[in-house]
């Protein structure tokens, strides 16, 4: 993704690894941090596969800069990408659930503390996206990023319900916490 997600910011304009840093992380509110080192990687390969060409810029009393710059090629694949429809994954790779089966399997920890405190940071994620929307009035591109993680939440808290239904009994909650299952 994040291959696309440089190609798209290249076709606005040229760019050096930190600019694009910069940009990517504010196009998506610091929703998504990402490393630089990734950000160079992903360049290099970009550049190798045609994708991308890089041109060394002088500066003043500083190294040279490489400003990297859609070719023709990127910007077909680019156009390609972003005309394909994505189809939903099948999720079947969530952490979590793994995590919960192993704690249910092993014996080693409490199966309902864990849905607990799992509800517990998807409910402060969820106050820190509502902080972000707040925040963002003026930015429409963010409101629906914000919106959509928000949904997305939504679903993964009816889905921990369902969870702590299957896997914990309503008279045996979560010790120290005043949790009552079912309840958020």
């Amino acid at each position: 993704m994040l291959r696309y997600a440089l190609l798209g910011l290249l076709a606005e304009q040229p760019r050096h690894g930190y600019d694009l840093k910069k940009a990517f992380e504010g196009m998506l509110g610091g929703t998504w941090p990402v490393n630089i080192g990734q950000i160079y990687s992903t360049l290099a390969r970009l550049e190798r596969d045609g994708l991308v060409v890089s041109q060394s810029v002088p500066q003043e009393l500083l190294p040279d800069r490489k400003v990297y710059s859609l070719t023709e090629h990127g910007r077909r694949v680019l156009t390609q990408w972003l005309e394909t429809p994505l189809f939903p994954p099948a999720r079947l790779k969530v952490d979590f659930f793994l995590k919960l089966l192993l704690a249910r399997r092993s014996g080693m920890v409490d199966v309902c503390a864990l849905i607990w405190k799992q509800r517990q940071a998807f409910l402060q994620t969820m106050a820190n996206l509502t902080s972000l929307l707040s925040h963002s009035e003026k930015d429409e591109e963010l409101r629906l990023l914000a919106e959509g993680l928000l949904y997305h939440l939504e679903a993964d808290l009816k889905w921990l319900d369902r969870c702590e239904e299957a896997f914990c009994a309503p008279e045996h909650p979560p010790s120290g916490n005043g949790h009552v299952p079912g309840n958020p």
